[in-house]
């Protein structure tokens, strides 16, 4: 899918005169699981006294409009950060963005809220992740969102990256609207390789579209469980307006725990699951 010019996906929001995203209704049910996620698991978090973190490495500008609706809502980081500090906060912030510009406006959406400590690294996440990462500790708590605009913006060291860390939950938007279309060409075109490095030794790539996308997919769910991860067969589908497949949600946990939690709170819509 090609990417969107920055005038399509970005206006001034008049009330701070920072920067918004333009998005799509379904952004409003990605954010209602994550809100979710991060209530269901407060108890997890108080035993941790503070020492709990919240990692977003594509926090865009922190704030959003549904498309051609008045409709205004708050980006992942705020959602998250919001909806711990009602019962057990997060320790830290971490927020990342290839945009400066996203990464400051992020930033101040969060002050705004009084949502605090952050930590903002600007960058790609492959970059991004390995500092982060530096900085957490062993002992602590954490829970990553990833949420790219696709999975080529997702390297697997990203995810290797963060499953450095013992006790590190991982959210995962993987998107399917463009890979379903154009994963053929993507095949050919290498660009596959550092989302999935090695798919070439276990996917056909003469399989047609549909099964091709799950031969990669449930290759990729196999690179992570080696990483240590249970990876959570509640993967959730979520579709747009003309029930057209959008993305996945994956959740991933190095503890039962995380996954017995997303079975209780995932499936919030009658949307079909995928496994």
């Amino acid at each position: 899918m090609p990417t969107k010019r920055k005038e399509e996906r970005y206006e001034i929001d008049l009330d701070d005169g920072l920067r918004r995203e333009l998005v799509g209704t379904w952004v409003q049910e990605k954010h209602q699981r994550l809100r979710y996620y991060v209530d269901i698991s407060r108890a997890a978090r108080r035993k941790f006294h503070g020492n709990s973190t919240f990692i977003d490495l594509y926090c865009g500008p922190g704030r959003a409009r549904i498309k051609d609706t008045p409709v205004i809502v708050p980006g992942s980081a705020v959602v998250a950060a919001s909806e711990a500090a009602r019962h057990a906060a997060f320790g830290k912030i971490y927020i990342g963005d290839i945009s400066a510009t996203n990464l400051d406006h992020c930033r101040q959406r969060l002050e705004q809220e009084r949502l605090s400590p952050i930590i903002a690294f600007e960058g790609a996440a492959e970059v991004t992740a390995q500092a982060v990462s530096r900085e957490l500790s062993p002992s602590a708590l954490h829970f990553a969102f990833l949420d790219p605009y696709s999975v080529q913006a997702l390297p697997f060291t990203v995810i290797e990256a963060l499953a450095e860390l013992p006790k590190m939950d991982i959210l995962i938007h993987f998107s399917i609207m463009d890979m379903q279309r154009n994963i053929k060409a993507l095949m050919k075109a290498g660009k596959l390789d550092q989302f999935a490095p090695g798919w070439r030794d276990q996917v056909d790539p003469a399989l047609r579209n549909a099964s091709a996308l799950l031969a990669v997919f449930h290759y990729w769910c196999g690179l992570i469980r080696n990483l240590g991860y249970y990876v959570s067969d509640n993967v959730e589908r979520v579709s747009g307006t003309h029930n057209q497949p959008l993305y996945w949600l994956v959740l991933v946990s190095k503890d039962k725990l995380g996954e017995r939690f997303w079975d209780k709170i995932s499936n919030v819509t009658p949307q079909p699951r995928l496994l």
